[in-house]
C-alpha cells in the first residue's frame, strides 16, 4: 500500500547544514569562468555525456565531478541512493513560458477555496514569499517567518473544509506537469532497485496524487513532506507536525534514523534540488562516501554564481531530467 511507503510522521528541527552558512549564499565564481570550465571536459565519463556539454549546464569543478562519477560507477547500483526535492525539481517550473503551480498552489487556487480565502492567501504569499527566497535574511529571522507563513496558509485550508476527495479532485482537474522524462527517471530507479527519497516542504498528499495520476507509484519511492490528516468522514482536520519548510529539510524532521539506517550500505548519493536549502537533504545519510549535487536554477538566473559554488552541476532553465538520467545510466551501466 502507498501509505506504507510514505514517511508521514515528521519531527521539528531548524538546523541547517554548515555548508550553507548563515544566509545560505556562499561566495562564488564569475559566470564567464564557470561556463568556460563546464565546456572543457577532458575526462572520460563527463566527456561521454554529451548532454552535460550544453550551454545551460554549468560545472564549476569538472575534475572533481569526474572523480565522483568514476567512484559512483565503480560502486554501481547497489551503492546508490537518490534524494530529491519535489516542487519545481521533479515537477516542472514553467510550461510555455508560464510558471507551473507547486503543491500548495494547486490547493490555494482550486475551486474548493473561496474567493475571499484566495485573496487572504494571496496577501500572505505577497508578504512572506520574498522572505522565503531571500538570500540575505538571517536564518534566525527566516525560520520563525517560515513557520508563520505556512501555518497561516494551512489554517486557511482548514477553514475551507477541504475533504480527502477534494484533494484527489484538485489534482485530477489540474494540468499538473512533471519534468520531461520524469517517468524515465523513476522507472530507471525502480528497475534497478535504487531508493528514491523525496524530501518536500510541499504537501505530501498532493505529491502522492500527482505520482498516482502519472502512473508513477513505485515501492522504492519514499516521501517525507507535510501530510494532511482527515477524520473518518474524510474531512481535513490538521497537518502532520512539525511543519516542514525550506529551512529544516534535514534529519531533524525525520521521525527516527530507521530509513537511512536501512540504506546504510548505500553510501553514494545523488542529491537533486532547486534551492540552496535543498543541499541539507542528505544530512541524515550515515557513512556517506560520495555525494553528487545537481541544482536546477529555474528563475533568478542572476544567482547562477551562488548556485555554481554550492552545487556540483547546475542546470539553468532546464525543464527535463535528461542530465540526471544520463548520469544514472552511466552508473547502472545502461543508457537509460
Amino acid at each position: 500500500m502507498w501509505t506504507q511507503l510514505l514517511c508521514q510522521h515528521v519531527f521539528c528541527g531548524a538546523k541547517l547544514s554548515a555548508r550553507l552558512g548563515r544566509s545560505c549564499v556562499p561566495p562564488c565564481l564569475r559566470l564567464s569562468s564557470v561556463r568556460t570550465a563546464s565546456t572543457i571536459h577532458g575526462t572520460q565519463i563527463l566527456h561521454s555525456l554529451k548532454v552535460t556539454q550544453q550551454d545551460h549546464v554549468h560545472i564549476r569543478d569538472p575534475r572533481r565531478v569526474e572523480q565522483v562519477l568514476s567512484n559512483m560507477a565503480a560502486g554501481g547500483r547497489g551503492k546508490l541512493h537518490v534524494i530529491s526535492d519535489f516542487d519545481h525539481t521533479l515537477s516542472r517550473s514553467t510550461y510555455n513560458g508560464v510558471r507551473c503551480p507547486m503543491t500548495h498552489d494547486l490547493v490555494r487556487d482550486s475551486r474548493f477555496i473561496s474567493e475571499a480565502n484566495q485573496q487572504k492567501t494571496a496577501e500572505i504569499w505577497a508578504y512572506y514569499y520574498p522572505k522565503e527566497i531571500s538570500t540575505t535574511v538571517p536564518l534566525h529571522e527566516k525560520i520563525p517567518q517560515m513557520v508563520e507563513f505556512w501555518t497561516k496558509i494551512h489554517d486557511i485550508f482548514l477553514e475551507s473544509n477541504l475533504s480527502q476527495q477534494a484533494v484527489r479532485t484538485i489534482v485530477q482537474e489540474s494540468d499538473t506537469r512533471l519534468r520531461d522524462n520524469c517517468d524515465t527517471f523513476m522507472s530507471l530507479l525502480h528497475k534497478n532497485d535504487i531508493p528514491l527519497f523525496v524530501f518536500s516542504a510541499g504537501l505530501g498528499d498532493i505529491i502522492h496524487e500527482m505520482f498516482k495520476k502519472h502512473g508513477l507509484v513505485y515501492p522504492n519511492c519514499y516521501v517525507v513532506s507535510n501530510f494532511m490528516t482527515f477524520d473518518d468522514a474524510g474531512k481535513l482536520t490538521g497537518f502532520s507536525e512539525p511543519l516542514i519548510h525550506i529551512c529544516n529539510k534535514n534529519r531533524s524532521v525525520l521521525p527516527d534514523d530507521s530509513y537511512f539506517s536501512d540504506q546504510q550500505e548505500r553510501t553514494n548519493v545523488i542529491l537533486v534540488g532547486d534551492s540552496l536549502n535543498d543541499l541539507q537533504m542528505a544530512d541524515g545519510v550515515p557513512h556517506m562516501d560520495q555525494l553528487l549535487t545537481i541544482g536546477y536554477l529555474n528563475r533568478h538566473v542572476e544567482r547562477l554564481r551562488d548556485y555554481t559554488e554550492a552545487f556540483d552541476i547546475v542546470l539553468v532553465q532546464d525543464e527535463s531530467l535528461d542530465v540526471v538520467n544520463a548520469i544514472l545510466g552511466k552508473i547502472v551501466g545502461t543508457e537509460g
